[in-house]
């Protein structure tokens, strides 16, 4: 890819975003369970693995007493603020067995698996978290079915992706680089009630896409 001019792979990844990604780690070995459980292992107390803007945001929104599960937890960040600000029936998933044994020993539950498929049972959680995975996973459509699966009816999700930056010409792991727009168009096909928002965490200097969406209270699975 790099003896293709900047222009032209920008171009590709802007129109063609999951053919730059492919392509331009044809050669890389995807990052699995033991890279993350590294990774996170040297990170966990660094303010970069901190969204208390999110945190912030979700805790005003929900009912305390709910079930809430963070999806690709990362070092439970989110969590732990939550749990500080009185929320109890916390979970996690993580495809990092690190991460799950740490944050279990810390009182949460937790669930291993790969996305995009979430390993719990049907309308399990009143609130489910996705911050910034979705411009990581290929069978994105799978993963929103599996989301709106294990909400509750009723039941509501935070999905936050970068706004309109941060393609894989910029980073090799995403597959996908969202504007509100988009993002707005994929969100609709998958849950009853949407709305898009920017968000300035107080970590970060770009601002992120918060996809606030409901599920029916109506209605049990979707088909």
């Amino acid at each position: 890819m790099n003896i293709i001019p900047w222009r032209v792979r920008a171009a590709i990844s802007n129109h063609f975003p999951l053919a730059y990604h492919l392509t331009s780690n044809l050669f890389r070995k995807r990052e699995g369970a033991e890279y993350w459980d590294k990774n996170l292992a040297e990170w966990w107390e660094h303010d970069v693995r901190r969204w208390p803007t999110k945190s912030k945001i979700i805790s005003e929104r929900c009912d305390p007493a709910g079930a809430l599960i963070d999806i690709a937890c990362g070092n439970g960040s989110i969590l732990r603020d939550l749990r500080k600000l009185g929320f109890q029936n916390l979970s996690g998933l993580e495809i990092s067995k690190y991460a799950v044994n740490r944050l279990r020993e810390e009182g949460f539950t937790m669930f291993q698996g790969t996305l995009p498929r979430i390993p719990v049972p049907d309308q399990s959680f009143d609130t489910v978290i996705a911050s910034q995975v979705l411009e990581h996973i290929i069978r994105r459509n799978t993963f929103a079915s599996e989301i709106s699966r294990i909400m509750k009816p009723g039941g509501q999700a935070f999905i936050f992706v970068p706004n309109d930056c941060l393609g894989p010409i910029d980073e090799p792991e995403h597959v996908i680089k969202y504007n509100r727009k988009t993002f707005e168009s994929f969100l609709n096909r998958h849950f009853d009630d949407v709305s898009v928002e920017i968000v300035k965490d107080a970590n970060f200097a770009m601002s992120v896409l918060l996809g606030h969406v409901r599920k029916s209270a109506t209605k049990g699975l979707r088909s």
